[in-house]
């Protein structure tokens, strides 16, 4: 279906960017709530969140086909709006894109702190097993001793 500017709907752009800016917000609530998580070691609340962050962007891609055409048109789209709407378009665009930039930077913290955590188990998982393997050759070599002492005293 082609759309041109003169048939699409302001009033509907409208509230299609001030839905897609509510759930850019309720995404950087969860981004948030997601870093307490992370910080917490909270692995089990941290992938319920990551379910709900999947909903939202579930819902984003779904409120980004519905702007398409939108977009398609923008500058006689944007340029055919009164002054009024002109002003709210450009408000909401430039606080989804500050939210955005937000979450985007919030993830890759996130993912900076998830890879530093990883390495942190990693390193004890790799001093516990190194321990391990300590504590079986004292074993081996006390056994051998007993086992000497046991010989020569017998």
């Amino acid at each position: 279906m082609t759309h041109t500017a003169s048939n699409l709907d302001p009033t509907r752009l409208m509230a299609l960017l001030s839905e897609q800016r509510d759930l850019y917000v309720k995404l950087r609530d969860l981004s948030d709530k997601q870093r307490s998580m992370i910080a917490g070691d909270r692995p089990e609340l941290l992938l319920n969140i990551l379910r709900d962050r999947q909903d939202l962007v579930t819902s984003l891609a779904r409120l980004n086909d519905e702007l398409a055409p939108f977009r398609r048109n923008w500058d006689a789209m944007y340029s055919a709006l009164p002054q009024a709407q002109r002003t709210q378009a450009s408000e909401l665009l430039q606080e989804i894109n500050g939210l955005l930039r937000v979450i985007l930077r919030a993830d890759q913290e996130d993912g900076a702190l998830l890879s530093a955590r990883k390495q942190v188990v990693a390193d004890e998982i790799a001093d516990t097993t190194g321990g391990k393997d300590a504590n079986t050759a004292y074993a081996k070599q006390g056994g051998t001793t007993g086992a000497s002492s046991a010989d020569v005293s017998g």
